[in-house]
C-alpha cells in the first residue's frame, strides 16, 4: 500500500490552484485601466477652470454628469485634480460642490485603487506579505489614521494611501470607508476657496 499518496496530492491541488488561468475580466482590466489612468493625465492638462465653465454653462444642469467622471478620472491618475473641486466651488451652490468634489475624488480613488489591486495580483494582506516587498508590511496600511490622515499630505497623498492600501492587502471596504472620511475636509475647504475667489461666499 503507497501511503504518500495521499500527501503527494495536496501540493499537487495546490499546484492546480495557483496555475488556474486569470479570468478574462481581470486581464481586460489589467489593460484598460492603466489607459484609463493616462488618459486622465492627458485630461488633467488639457481641463481648466474656464474649460468646466462653458461645460457648465453649455449642458446647465446636466453639467455634472459629464464633470464627475471626468473628474473621477483625472483624480485616479498621479496628477493634482484641485481644479475640478476649486471650479465646483464657483459653479455650483456650496453644499452641492461640496457633493461633487468628495463624489468626483472618491470615485477616483476607489479607480486608483482597483487599478492597482489588478496590476499586483495583491488580494488580502496574506497574498501581500507572499508577493510584495518585505518593506511594504512596515506601513500601517489598514490603519484610519494612514487612510485618513495621509491622505491630507499635499499633491501625493491620495495616491500614496491608495497604492500603499491596495499592494497592502487592505480590504475595499475598509479602504472605502476610511477614504470617503478623509476626503470630507479637502472637498470643504477646495469648494470654499472657489466659492470665495468667484465670489460665492
Amino acid at each position: 500500500m503507497n501511503t504518500s499518496a495521499p500527501n503527494e496530492s495536496l501540493p499537487r491541488e495546490q499546484e492546480r490552484v495557483l496555475k488556474a488561468p486569470t479570468p478574462l475580466w481581470k486581464r481586460i482590466c489589467r489593460v484598460a485601466l492603466p489607459i484609463v489612468l493616462l488618459v486622465g493625465c492627458w485630461l488633467a492638462f488639457q481641463t481648466s477652470g474656464d474649460d468646466l465653465r462653458q461645460m457648465h454653462q453649455r449642458l446647465g444642469w446636466i453639467a455634472p454628469i459629464v464633470t464627475i467622471p471626468l473628474h473621477a478620472v483625472v483624480a485616479a491618475a498621479p496628477v493634482p485634480s484641485d481644479v475640478i473641486v476649486i471650479a465646483n466651488g464657483g459653479l455650483y451652490s456650496y453644499p452641492f460642490a461640496v457633493f461633487l468634489g468628495w463624489l468626483g475624488w472618491f470615485l477616483g480613488s476607489i479607480l486608483e485603487f482597483l487599478t492597482i489591486r489588478l496590476l499586483t495580483g495583491v488580494e488580502s494582506a496574506e497574498d501581500s506579505q507572499k508577493k510584495m516587498p518585505t518593506w511594504l508590511s512596515r506601513w500601517p496600511a489598514g490603519s484610519p489614521w494612514f487612510l485618513v490622515l495621509g491622505r491630507q499630505i499635499p499633491g501625493v497623498g491620495a495616491h500614496l494611501t491608495a497604492g500603499v492600501a491596495a499592494a497592502g492587502g487592505v480590504s475595499f471596504k475598509r479602504y472605502s470607508f476610511w477614504t470617503a472620511v478623509g476626503i470630507v475636509p479637502g472637498a470643504f475647504l477646495l469648494s470654499a476657496i472657489g466659492a470665495h475667489l468667484l465670489g460665492r461666499v
